[in-house]
């Protein structure tokens, strides 16, 4: 058996208890962190993306629900029903155009209709 401080995935010893029990809270801090954002955003996260994505929450919060939009945009192409979704959000899809290779890179998660409906 294993000693008591012992970290079967890194495959390291802990130098305390107080170290592992930070440890264990930043994972758990993490892993829930992701479950909210996949439930609220819509986004398929794995650990490797926290990071990256944490550091763009911000601007990701006002526009998930332009994810296709966005991924699309071309000023030069706006037309019809394109031009009034840009007019109606246009300081957010400003905001995310320096973020729009990294939202291209992002699979968001196809949602079926959560409603259960009986008769």
């Amino acid at each position: 058996m294993p000693p008591a401080l012992y970290n079967c995935k890194t495959g390291e010893c802990y130098s305390s208890q107080e170290e592992m029990d930070t440890q264990r809270r930043l994972r758990d801090n993490i892993g829930q962190k992701i479950r909210y954002w996949r439930k609220h955003y819509g986004y398929d996260l794995s650990k490797n993306d926290y990071d990256e994505f944490s550091q763009h929450i911000d601007t990701i919060k006002n526009i998930h629900h332009l994810h296709d939009f966005i991924c699309r945009f071309d000023y030069n192409n706006l037309v019809g029903e394109d031009l009034e979704i840009y007019v109606k959000n246009h300081k957010s899809i400003k905001s995310a155009l320096p973020i729009q290779s990294y939202l291209r890179t992002l699979k968001k998660i196809e949602r079926k209709n959560q409603f259960l409906v009986t008769f």
